[in-house]
């Protein structure tokens, strides 16, 4: 079924009572394979149903595994976000989760910016819904550990790199933000030239919670030929220009950034970046990087 005939169908359920709903099947990681669970959460736009793709390995049928939360990227495939993992799922003995967040309930501004300029409330962010689905995770008795792993691709990538700067108090042990558009600056007031979403200008950020920033790991992943100025999804909006002319520029911008703040306050950051040879704009090969560097020899 599509997914977005999966979110209908999960809004008629429960627009039909909660006898209805109670017999669809609410409780995540509950059979091996491909499924997916109904997510009930909040957002600036108001109460939202939110369909999440998962997956289980056989070996994570009969013991917690640890959860990875993966973020679809523009084309909104919450499938392929999922999918992406599978294979290391299976070698690794992980629990994959893709929440989707369909275009005409969240657009650009809900999505990969959370929210954050319609909300003053940090709890009614987009972002704060992955932390209350894990919430769900956790009561399912299906994860291993109290944290999980965060992965977002392009579009993705700029939902977890700012979730991480925003929200350094969620749960996860490692943010991977993988080949993003442009970013939020770790920068505030005059030095940041533009508002918000390219710097913290505008958001409740202060020193206090970037420090907090920096110690949580976050991955900065960026692929070699990642470098087309011209590419047909990249943003070209002056405030994204200014951080370079591609993907690959504006990650390594970001990073000089971030360690230049980190000097200023005078804290040790725990972000780092690796560039993947050979790989341009692609989610599925990203996303092998990714649990290369996370999970081998583990």
């Amino acid at each position: 079924m599509a997914m977005v005939g999966r979110a209908l169908v999960a809004m008629l359920l429960l627009a039909c009572g909660p006898q209805i709903a109670a017999a669809h099947d609410l409780t995540p990681f509950q059979e091996a394979g491909r499924s997916h669970v109904i997510h009930e959460d909040v957002s600036p736009a108001g109460a939202e149903t939110i369909n999440v793709e998962t997956y289980v390995p056989a070996a994570c049928t009969g013991k917690p595994c640890p959860l990875l939360i993966a973020i679809h990227g523009l084309e909104r495939n919450a499938e392929r976000a999922r999918d992406n993992w599978v294979e290391a799922a299976e070698r690794y003995g992980l629990l994959i989760a893709a929440p989707y967040f369909d275009r005409e309930r969240f657009p650009t501004r809900l999505f990969q910016q959370g929210g954050v300029r319609d909300e003053t409330e940090p709890a009614r962010w987009v972002y704060a819904g992955i932390e209350r689905f894990f919430d769900r995770a956790l009561a399912s008795g299906r994860v291993a550990g109290t944290r999980y792993v965060l992965f977002g691709h392009s579009a993705g990538a700029q939902f977890v790199h700012r979730m991480a700067l925003l929200m350094p108090a969620a749960r996860f042990s490692t943010a991977v933000s993988a080949n993003a558009g442009y970013y939020t600056m770790p920068l505030r007031g005059e030095a940041a030239g533009f508002a918000y979403p390219y710097s913290l200008d505008g958001t409740p950020a202060t020193d206090a919670s970037l420090s907090a920033a920096f110690a949580k790991p976050l991955l900065l992943m960026l692929g070699e030929r990642d470098d087309d100025p011209a590419h047909p999804q990249l943003n070209r909006s002056r405030g994204a220009q200014a951080q370079g002319p591609n993907r690959l520029a504006r990650g390594q911008h970001f990073m000089a950034v971030a360690a230049t703040e980190a000097a200023r306050l005078k804290v040790e950051s725990r972000w780092r970046a690796i560039v993947v040879p050979g790989v341009g704009h692609d989610s599925r090969r990203m996303a092998s990087a990714a649990a290369e560097a996370l999970f081998a020899g583990r």
